[in-house]
């Protein structure tokens, strides 16, 4: 609450000086004020959210790119209503006011990206530098020539252009090294370029080429306790079954490329553009866990001794990469005096590759002592910790997981301006169609122990103890570690002999139950008008999207699998409208309704599944759904906006969400039906399936603002600010109200920044409320994200017109990440460290 008393009161004196600065602001065109950098990649912003005809917010790219963020998940973060999920300290998936990920529309030049991330609709946008964009634009109230993907948001990415510059010829290029808190001896670096000319006897060709390169090498502390249940005599009314630490090491790596060739002639504008990001993440996770239970506990709840213990050493390696590789082509030309004709076509590659393997030993402590006075508890074996000896051999696990998209796309679109009414006036009709094809194939073979006498210990492959530093000087010792390359020759020419014997049955669900083939076509059209009567405006429109979905999966049945095949088409309608009403030069009012769609993830359309059966005339049915219907959302938005200066805006909104057809896993029994064919007394299906509805309502507010009537150096200040409330429910059956999954109640930034002469420097905070991340069969085994708080700073120095110095720091208050169950902040699931980063760099521009 002190937060949120802090945000309404600086809003309110933002205000008071906002007024201040219409008061005194020049009159007239002539004593506008040319800035570069910062301020104008804001200006740029506002004025793009000004002239939109729905309600958008923009990121406008910094001049010479040198936001403080590792990839566009953090870029769009500081827009209002935007919270961002981490993954090893760095932003990953992005809700718009309170709706999941997965629920947004994902376009790169208005052209939908697809997905390379396995069985997902949530696109990963750390998969992306930020350095090759022009902007990113966050859609929260469509128009009916957007697609209709995007209940939270349409994220459309809209890379750069030759014309997009001042001057004939470009060529920027920014190069950074770093120093990480917890890894000094690694220095992450990165790097982007751009050069670029128009040419020709009129400047009408125009080519731009720009690439990036990030390398950061990590490393990150974790603990995970498991399944906390309700204990009376625990002072935190619950224990957890285990308390895991982890060493994480890490190195990502992003190499990104982008290109653009563009023809301007009279009335015909034609390009050919593409881009490609491949990101590849190695990672070595060294594990130790010890499970316990009974505990006895002392008189203050609080300490005591746990029996029946088990110690674990795990070490898993893995490689991930992801690439999307993009091309589109098209144009537009104006004909007949008010008539344009825009069109485009694009394919789209996308692919994923993620093999990892997985080492465990096991062995028994004896008693365990546990105490949790503090948040982060520990748990330390009574007599000592195993030594490599004691822990015996217990499973290895080699998971590969492959997936590759195939998308092509085209749309026309047709303008008329309608002059008889107004200048701004027009009417806008188009069609577009997506074709998709998407795989994804996991299988992951599990080996177990051989017979007593072919076991074997971790004598000889330990390596080195692992302190885990967790902050606030919490230590945790993991140990025994598993040396990597001696496990690894170990392991060599060993499997399925004696040693490694292959578990047939569960290798043969994993290589089965997640794999699917998919197609899915989207066929739209829409029309729409604007009409404009001065003072207000009125956009209105109707799209309609028919979706033909195929999709095979597998059924698992004793051993034996069968192809299944599931489609299903249906026809989307979507209206909206919008009013847009201008009482002054200034202000701006909106009023809008507007419809968007939700399709379900791929892995819930699958009809693949396993089939086991618990006696004769009983079957028990785990699978997904293809008759799934999509979400459905109804959105009303009122929002005020006041641009009361060159880069300043105050801008206050309400909306609220209608969602029809959420969806859940859900368990129901069917007595005296059938399943492929044959009857049974009973059936127990565990399967996707539709529920009723949610709702979620909110309050958006922002402010900005850049002090130029402030006397000498105070001149150079400015301030952004944002805040977001959001109240949100979910009716799931057999558990009533539930909050939504990944809505935050409470966002809020706030950044100060400075620019004056050749210094530009800005210091940003980010908080993201917690949030439910997947609701379970009961609300003690809720998951959910505490609060996350972020720091950001960075300072700018031109050493000459086209030469600056830099600096910034990442999460400088060296925020961890949290998760806990059950609704309750210290019953904790995950606590995850990365500590601080720190980068100096130049650039340089021509």
């Amino acid at each position: 609450m002190r937060c949120l008393a802090g945000s309404i009161s600086l809003l309110a004196l933002a205000i008071a000086g906002s007024a201040h600065a219409q008061e005194a602001a020049p009159g007239g065109e002539g004593d506008a004020i040319v800035v570069t950098g910062q301020r104008a990649q804001q200006q740029r912003s506002i004025e793009e959210k000004r002239m939109a005809l729905g309600i958008v917010d923009v990121a406008a790219a910094d001049e010479i790119g040198q936001l403080p963020d590792k990839n566009v998940a953090e870029v769009v973060e500081r827009l209002p209503g935007v919270g961002v999920q981490y993954d090893q300290g760095e932003g990953r998936y992005v809700a718009v006011r309170g709706v999941p990920s997965s629920l947004n529309g994902y376009t790169l030049n208005g052209f939908e990206i697809g997905n390379p991330d396995g069985n997902t609709r949530a696109l990963p946008l750390d998969i992306l530098s930020g350095q090759l964009l022009n902007r990113v634009e966050v859609a929260k109230v469509k128009t009916a020539d957007l697609t209709g993907q995007g209940i939270g948001a349409t994220i459309n990415l809209v890379t750069q252009t030759a014309f997009d510059f001042d001057r004939p010829f470009i060529f920027q290029a920014n190069g950074q090294v770093g120093y990480q808190e917890l890894r000094k001896d690694d220095r992450p670096v990165r790097g982007d370029a751009t050069v670029g000319a128009r040419f020709g006897a009129d400047e009408q060709f125009g080519i731009l080429l720009g690439a990036s390169y990030s390398d950061r090498t990590y490393t990150s502390y974790g603990l995970y306790p498991d399944d906390w249940a309700p204990d009376a005599d625990a002072a935190r009314g619950a224990v957890p079954t285990n308390i895991k630490y982890t060493d994480y090491r890490l190195r990502r790596e992003r190499i990104g490329a982008a290109g653009s060739l563009d023809w301007r002639g009279g009335a015909t504008q034609l390009y050919v553009r593409g881009v490609y990001s491949k990101f590849t993440e190695d990672e070595y996770r060294q594990r130790f866990r010890l499970d316990f239970s009974d505990i006895d506990w002392d008189a203050n709840g609080l300490t005591g001794i746990a029996s029946t213990s088990e110690q674990r050493s795990d070490l898993r390696t893995e490689y991930k990469e992801k690439s999307i590789l993009s091309f589109m082509a098209g144009g537009s030309t104006q004909f007949a005096d008010r008539w344009t004709l825009d069109f485009g076509a694009a394919h789209t590659r996308n692919e994923v590759i993620e093999p990892n393997e997985l080492w465990q030993f096991r062995g028994n402590p004896g008693n365990v002592a546990v105490d949790f006075t503090d948040k982060l508890y520990t748990a330390v074996p009574v007599e000592g910790y195993l030594d490599p000896s004691a822990m015996g051999f217990r499973q290895y696990s080699a998971q590969d997981e492959y997936g590759l998209e195939k998308t092509w796309q085209a749309r026309v679109d047709l303008t008329g301006k309608l002059p008889a009414l107004s200048d701004g006036s027009f009417v806008k009709i188009g069609a577009n169609g997506r074709w998709t094809d998407k795989d994804f194939n996991s299988s992951n073979a599990v080996y177990g122990r051989g017979s007593s006498a072919n076991r074997f210990s971790m004598a000889g492959l330990s390596g080195d103890d692992v302190v885990v530093k967790l902050g606030d000087g919490r230590s945790y010792l993991l140990t025994p570690a598993i040396s990597e390359d001696l496990i690894k020759a170990y392991t060599d020419g060993k499997l399925g002999g004696a040693q490694f014997v292959l578990n047939e049955a569960t290798t043969l669900a994993n290589d089965t139950l997640g794999d699917f083939s998919l197609s899915e076509d989207v066929l739209a059209g829409y029309a729409m008008a604007n009409l404009d009567f001065g003072s207000i405006a009125v956009t209105a429109g109707l799209r309609v999207e028919h979706t033909r979905l195929g999709i095979t999966g597998y059924l698992l049945e004793d051993e034996v699998v069968t192809p299944t095949d599931g489609r299903r088409s249906y026809t989307d309608w979507l209206p909206s409208l919008v009013v847009r009403i201008t009482p002054s030069d200034n202000t701006v009012l909106r009023v809008a309704y507007s419809r968007s769609v939700g399709r379900p993830q791929y892995s819930d359309l699958s009809p693949g599944g396993e089939l086991s059966s618990d006696g004769e005339g009983e079957l028990n049915v785990s699978t997904g759904n293809p008759a799934l219907k999509p979400y459905v959302a109804d959105a009303v938005d009122m929002t005020g906006e006041w641009y009361f200066a060159p880069g300043g805006l105050l801008s206050v909104g309400a909306f609220a969400k209608f969602i029809r057809n959420p969806i859940f896993t859900q368990s129901y029994t069917i007595t005296d039906g059938s399943f492929g064919g044959v009857g049974y007394d009973r059936i127990n299906f565990s399967q996707t399936l539709n529920a009723d509805r949610g709702d979620i309502v909110g309050i958006e507010a922002a402010y900005q603002q850049q002090f130029t009537f402030l006397p000498g150096l105070l001149s150079g200040l400015g301030v952004n600010l944002n805040l977001t409330l959001i109240d949100a429910s979910l009716r799931m059956p057999g558990r009533g109200s539930i909050a939504f999954p990944e809505q935050s109640k409470l966002l809020w930034g706030a950044q100060l920044f400075y620019q004056k002469g050749p210094v530009e420097a800005s210091i940003a905070y980010h908080h993201t409320g917690r949030a439910l991340i997947a609701p379970a069969d009961d609300a003690l085994n809720d998951q959910y994200n505490d609060d996350l708080r972020r720091l950001d700073a960075k300072i700018g120095l031109d050493l000459t017109k086209n030469v600056r110095l830099f600096a910034e720091g990442q999460n400088l208050t060296d925020e961890p990440t949290r998760q806990y169950q059950g609704g309750v902040r210290n019953w904790v699931t995950q606590n995850e460290r990365y500590g601080r980063t720190f980068y100096v760099g130049g650039s340089v521009r021509f």
